[in-house]
């Protein structure tokens, strides 16, 4: 690929990060949640946690009276998303107005009467007091569609949880109407457990079915199962037939792709955390149950639950576009001081490159008088380079190139050490061959030329010329030599009675 200068680099790095800066700063969203302390506004908490920790996008919660304010909100461009009963918005999804990112739990309805009520299942609720949730709640809006879809009137009372749990033991209301996750509700949860004197009613499966079949994509039939509030007395006392509606996050069709696929990545990576909400995160499969019973889902969410990490999109699209590649990847992914450290490795390895040339030349004038020094040279330097690569200063591509060049010449070295060896051995022995030969005429001469011998010896040794080896292989030679001529000395003279020559 051609390189272009560095200055014309960092101008054109400079020029496209100026450009992009918008998208590099971080993500901000607005998300309508519930009253303070309460079920919605718990997994709004859980949202700015995932969100933070995950995307590094910051979401602002603004508190509302539950899902009808919520999806208000939503469709008054107030907020970018909005947690909302899945039968409140179904209406806004099939106009186009509203779409759904994710599901993050199932609320059950609950028909709550007092434990010795005559109330035995939500038809004998006609003509009583009930509480059916405050104004702009998902709660109200349920209520209404089930006692509507049910033909029953009752007097309604608008009261917020803690009253109407309230009115409930003092007798001013006959029951409640309650919709939200099974032992979500912290508050709900205490009252089966600290005062169980409550029960929960069934809704008859005839008009579960009737609602299911009427609105499939807002309702499902649903149990609460035996003993989900108290073990002892059991609430419910026996597992008791329902209905149930998704939590879903929604947002609208025009609110900023990157915002809804951030945070839709922020929440499925970090599924199990949800499983305070959304029970069957703990062991389920987090992708389906995160989708489940979403038929209006947003582009940019399905995309993320395709692919992944938007973050990752870019990467996507330039992998099939081998001209932006080139042209356009590698500058924009690459910051000005990255570009500079290349630039300063590349020359760096330039100048490595030409100095272990030169090196290499030095070494090769000491290789005929002196193998053993150029070898000792060319292997401190391929140490240092080793050090360097494992340092990171040198880059593998520079690092291979300079072994190749070392490796070729330190094979030369070890080349001409044998030869010089061998040639030594050869030479020496042929001393030897001399040198036995004095012994023979003047046994005096030779064990003077042996003492000389054997300081030459010594002298190449110190001096590098012969390895340890062959000093040892010569000086054994040499031993192996006097005792083989002093062994035939001494029979000789003990043949002819002489006494042998002695050696010092």
């Amino acid at each position: 690929m051609k390189q272009f200068p560095l200055p014309h680099l960092i101008l054109a790095t400079a020029g496209l990060f100026a450009l992009s800066s918008c998208s590099l700063q971080p993500e901000v969203a607005n998300l309508s949640s519930g009253t303070n302390g309460g079920y919605y506004h718990r997994l709004g908490q859980q949202m700015i946690s995932s969100a933070d920790t995950k995307v590094s996008m910051t979401v602002r919660q603004l508190e509302s009276q539950g899902s009808r304010q919520n999806l208000q909100r939503l469709l008054d461009r107030q907020v970018d998303f909005a947690l909302v009963q899945l039968d409140v918005a179904s209406e806004a999804m099939r106009q186009g107005k509203v779409q759904a990112v994710l599901t993050l739990s199932n609320e059950h309805i609950h028909v709550i009467a007092p434990n010795n009520s005559p109330l035995n299942s939500l038809a004998d609720l006609q003509g009583k007091r009930v509480a059916v949730g405050t104004p702009g709640s998902g709660i109200r809006f349920t209520s209404a569609q089930l006692l509507k879809a049910a033909g029953l009137t009752v007097r309604e009372d608008e009261s917020d949880f803690d009253t109407a749990i309230q009115k409930l033991r003092t007798g001013q209301l006959d029951a409640m109407i309650y919709v939200g996750g099974l032992g979500g509700s912290k508050k709900l949860r205490t009252e089966f457990e600290t005062v169980p004197a409550l029960k929960i009613l069934p809704i008859q499966p005839g008009l579960v079915n009737y609602i299911t079949i009427q609105d499939p994509g807002s309702y499902q039939a649903a149990t609460i199962p035996l003993g989900t509030y108290n073990p002892r007395p059991e609430i419910p006392a026996q597992p008791t037939s329902t209905l149930s509606t998704a939590t879903v996050l929604a947002t609208r069709p025009d609110v900023s792709s990157q915002k809804i696929g951030l945070l839709a990545w922020a929440i499925i990576s970090s599924a199990r955390q949800y499983s305070q909400f959304y029970p069957e995160l703990k062991s389920g499969d987090s992708q389906e149950l995160l989708q489940k019973g979403i038929l209006y889902i947003h582009p940019a969410a399905q995309d993320v639950f395709l692919h992944g990490d938007p973050r990752s999109a870019w990467i996507r699209y330039l992998e099939g576009n081998n001209d932006l590649q080139a042209g356009i990847f590698i500058i924009v992914g690459t910051s000005i001081l990255g570009l500079i450290f290349q630039q300063v490795r590349r020359e760096r390895s330039k100048k490595l490159i030409t100095t272990t040339n030169r090196s290499i030349a030095e070494f090769k004038t000491l290789l005929p008088h002196n193998p053993q020094q150029a070898m000792d040279g060319i292997e401190d330097l391929r140490q240092e380079h080793r050090l360097q690569f494992i340092d990171g200063t040198m880059t593998g591509e520079v690092y291979e190139q300079i072994q190749q060049k070392t490796q070729m010449f330190a094979d030369q070295c070890r080349n001409v050490l044998e030869q010089q060896r061998r040639q030594f051995i050869l030479d020496n022995l042929l001393l030897l061959d001399e040198w036995q030969a004095t012994l023979q005429s003047d046994s005096e001469v030779a064990m003077q030329k042996l003492g000389q011998l054997k300081q030459q010896y010594r002298e190449m040794l110190l001096a590098g010329q012969v390895d340890i080896e062959a000093y040892i292989e010569l000086m054994e030679l040499t031993l192996m030599s006097v005792m083989t001529l002093t062994n035939d000395r001494s029979a000789l003279s003990q043949g002819t009675g002489e006494h042998p020559v002695s050696s010092r």
